[in-house]
């Protein structure tokens, strides 16, 4: 079923880029809604929603050069106030397209694993204090994400755009770039053929 592989890759896909919004924890009617179409509607359909708020979760980050280690250990809540957009549009053939974007302002705050649950399905929820050594972060926020499948071929592909300040002044700025595909051929259920998630912090 197609809406069966639509939550699969996007489970996959916030796993492996860690992009906050496919990933989103719903406080208020105005973050991003779960859309009908491909869900509970079925194919052929096309549904858009507009959303102003931002409550999400994301996971650590690979490893990288010239970032904080704390990015590849800590999870972090992203909670802002600005534009957003998701769409998905699926046809009669059962070919499908989404995307989703968010720029405004936002507030970054680290939690050490022992204060994150998962759900066991790609979903976490922070349930204890953040980590005392990363301040908060707060500035501005710009994402997209987006992917299309058909029988034969899915990608994905995602990028992140953070830059802030800290109470005492410090800043930090993150970009990050995700990509992966399953080729005709690969299994759509399986690990995907191509994968690359880069990381630059400043």
């Amino acid at each position: 079923m197609k809406s069966r592989k639509i939550r699969m890759m996007t489970v996959a896909a916030a796993a492996v880029l860690a992009l906050p919004l496919v990933m989103a924890q719903t406080a208020g009617a105005d973050t991003a809604p779960n859309l009908a179409c491909g869900s509970t509607e079925p194919a052929p359909c096309s549904e858009t929603a507009h959303f102003t708020d931002l409550d999400n979760v994301g996971t650590p980050l690979p490893p990288t050069a010239g970032c904080p280690d704390t990015l590849s250990v800590d999870f972090v809540s992203m909670v802002g106030t600005g534009n957003g957009v998701e769409h998905v549009t699926i046809n009669k053939a059962q070919d499908g397209w989404f995307t989703m974007t968010f720029t405004g302002t936002a507030t970054l705050t680290a939690y050490p694993p022992s204060s994150v649950t998962s759900d066991g399905n790609g979903n976490f929820t922070i349930t204890g204090p953040p980590d005392a050594n990363v301040q908060p972060f707060t500035g501005k926020l710009t994402e997209w994400f987006g992917g299309s499948f058909n029988k034969q071929s899915s990608v994905i592909h995602g990028t992140f755009f953070f830059s802030g300040a800290a109470a005492n002044g410090k800043t930090f700025s993150i970009h990050n770039v995700g990509h992966f595909s399953w080729t005709p051929g690969t299994d759509p259920n399986g690990p995907p053929h191509t994968v690359f998630n880069k990381v630059n912090c400043s």
